[in-house]
């Protein structure tokens, strides 16, 4: 006979997937014929656009654009021009966890670009891209709590509490922004936009009720050409307010919230040199994990029957610690000649990593700082790759959860060996440990107990290092409020070698 379970159902999703993709593209361009000839190219810049991320079974679909905007100095003039380059890239990783029903959530980014230059009108451009992907999968979870009916047959159950952080909501949602916006005052007007970088940040993710609300906003840095040919750079700040819904038993939690572009677009404003028509369009993607409390049927047996358990695996995930903490990049960027207006400063972040040092978890994170600026026969460009670490004492081997942003702008100075940049890092880290623990998932009843003739009904008995009252009592087939009663105990805490009575039925 198969007694009767009752069981408590927990949604959640369960990541069956962690993978980071690295990849390269690489495309031949010709100058278009507006441009003039290149004598030396300058910077390269990438941006990723993740138009598509689809799981499949078995694999994911990712695709989307990779835009190179090429700074160059044309031959015979001391000024800059720029090109842009557009190379499409897609991959179907093979993920054997991943099924329709999952959600994906990716974080591109660009690792490096690199431009030769072939011949004055052909430049061979080479793009090295990273994509973070985790796969989610919904499902609902069903432990035992208690057997029902089980005094009819002289069962003994004990339940408890499990506490897990758990992953209760995965979302997405794309928005688009549209605006005109206008140079700030102090300056000049513009005759030519060079170059567009668009930045995303999130400074406030909570629930609220059954909707989850995130704000920030959108930085755009435009490096222009001015009417005198002189370059100069400006940010244009847009702040966007979004609600997601966030399911009707949701609560605040701890809350991962990402966000990257698909498409952005900024092109003059008619006739106005200072105006600007800019459009963005961005996704966002929400995990939030909270602390579930789920009751479950931890042990159980019977005083008078044979019982046959069988058990399963349940999950259960503790959160070890986790913070935010700064850290200051400062690298000289060397250059052997003399140097003038700086005109643009950038630091790119690339991969993301740690590692185990001694009882210590070290976090790392390259970044490559990169300054525009006058040289003495023209525009140059400094750039160099460095290794920001930081450091989380007694972490130990559990591996960290790590996003990295730049809390700042950087700075650069002119230094008499080159450029000084400064850019402050911000280090997000999140340790979780996980476990399985065994819970009794089917329990049939066997044979009753014969009894023995002999068997006394009182029994004095020592207790053993590390038993419980509960112990005892499964050992010896007894109760723990008989026992407690028969050994004049008033609490249930016991010590090795604790003499007790043990009553036991005849």
């Amino acid at each position: 006979m198969e007694l009767e379970l009752q069981r408590e159902s927990v949604r959640c999703w369960e990541t069956v997937c962690r993978t980071t993709l690295e990849q390269e593209e690489t495309a031949e361009t010709i100058v278009p014929d507006a441009c003039p000839d290149i004598w030396q190219v300058l910077d390269g810049e990438g941006r990723l656009l993740l138009q598509r991320k689809e799981p499949q079974e078995g694999k994911a679909e990712l695709s989307g654009l990779l835009k190179v905007t090429i700074l160059y100095q044309p031959e015979g003039e001391e000024t800059m021009e720029s090109m842009e380059v557009t190379l499409p890239f897609s991959l179907s990783p093979d993920l054997p966890q991943l099924t329709r029903r999952c959600l994906l959530k990716v974080t591109p980014r660009v690792l490096s670009v690199d431009v030769h230059l072939l011949n004055p009108r052909k430049v061979l451009v080479r793009v090295g891209y990273q994509l973070e992907v985790e796969g989610f999968s919904p499902q609902t979870l069903s432990p035992a709590s208690m057997a029902r009916e089980g005094e009819d047959y002289g069962v003994r159950q004990r339940t408890d509490t499990l506490r897990s952080i758990m992953t209760v909501y995965v979302q997405e949602k794309t928005f688009t922004y549209s605006d005109t916006v206008t140079l700030p005052a102090g300056r000049p007007d513009v005759q030519s936009l060079l170059r567009t970088r668009a930045e995303c940040t999130c400074t406030e993710a909570r629930v609220i009720g059954s909707k989850l609300v995130f704000k920030g906003e959108a930085v755009l840095t435009l490096l222009c050409k001015g009417p005198d040919g002189g370059v100069f750079s400006a940010d244009l700040h847009m702040p966007y307010s979004q609600i997601m819904d966030a399911g009707e038993e949701s609560e605040e939690g701890l809350c991962e919230m990402d966000l990257f572009f698909t498409d952005v677009t900024c092109i003059p404003e008619g006739e106005d040199p200072r105006a600007f028509q800019v459009e963005l369009a961005l996704q966002a993607q929400a995990v939030l994990r909270r602390q579930v409390e789920v009751p479950v049927l931890a042990d159980l047996y019977s005083t008078d029957y044979q019982l046959q358990t069988e058990s399963s695996p349940f999950p259960v995930r503790s959160l070890l610690g986790s913070g935010e903490d700064q850290e200051i990049a400062r690298e000289v960027l060397e250059h052997s000649g003399a140097l003038g207006e700086i005109f643009d400063v950038q630091a790119r972040l690339g991969r993301t990593g740690q590692r185990q040092e001694g009882q210590d978890r070290i976090l790392t994170q390259e970044v490559e700082l990169v300054v525009l600026c006058q040289g003495e026969e023209g525009p140059v460009t400094l750039s160099k790759r460095v290794t920001v670490s930081h450091r989380l004492p007694e972490r130990g081997e559990t591996p960290c959860l790590v996003t990295v942003e730049i809390l700042r702008a950087p700075t650069a100075s002119i230094t008499g060996t080159g450029a000084e940049v400064t850019v402050p890092l911000l280090f997000r880290w999140m340790a979780l440990e996980d476990r399985t623990v065994s819970l009794a998932d089917r329990v049939t009843l066997g044979d009753r107990r014969e009894e023995e003739e002999e068997r006394p009904s009182v029994i004095l008995r020592a207790v053993r290092a590390g038993e419980t009252l509960w112990d005892v009592a499964k050992a010896c087939l007894s109760t723990d409020s008989e026992i407690m009663e028969a050994s004049g105990l008033t609490s249930e805490e016991l010590y090795p070698g604790q003499m007790l009575l043990i009553p036991r039925k005849r």
